[in-house]
């Protein structure tokens, strides 16, 4: 296989180099050279020419041009780099704004907690005081009877 793979490796290059022969036989000379420089000068002269006729008859249409479209096309990319921006911004505040919410609601659980042993404290307190109170004036009667 490998044989036959290099023999058409060689015969398709030196087809090539026949072909190339083929063609720098009649193109490498000087009066082709300059016929061939004229044509192609002709050409861009016509591609100039055709380009200022199309930027015309855009203007006059109120049309975009190649330019304009360019301008275009940075505007847009550039719109979505900073959309892109703000996307990344606003995920970013959300995950933010998440996170905040759950230390609020475990501050709340907290409070409501602290709250509840300070109202049991105040109670146990408010019956102390009211017991202590209460035998203050059991006190006070039993010296007015006595």
């Amino acid at each position: 296989m490998d044989f036959m793979h290099d023999d058409s490796v060689t015969y398709y290059k030196e087809l090539e180099a026949e072909i190339n022969k083929r063609i720098h036989a009649p193109t490498n000379c000087r009066s082709f050279m300059l016929a061939f420089g004229k044509a192609l000068e002709l050409h861009l002269k016509r591609v100039r020419i055709q380009r200022r006729v199309t930027t015309r008859w855009l203007k006059r249409l109120d049309l975009p041009n190649k330019d304009d479209m360019a301008a275009i096309s940075v505007r847009i990319v550039d719109c979505e780099e900073k959309l892109d921006l703000l996307d990344d911004t606003i995920y970013t505040i959300i995950r933010k704004q998440q996170e905040n919410q759950q230390q609020i609601r475990e501050l709340r659980e907290s409070s409501e907690e602290l709250l509840a042993v300070l109202a049991n404290e105040v109670r146990r307190e408010i019956i102390g005081a009211n017991i202590k109170s209460l035998e203050k004036v059991l006190l006070d009667l039993k010296q007015l009877f006595h």
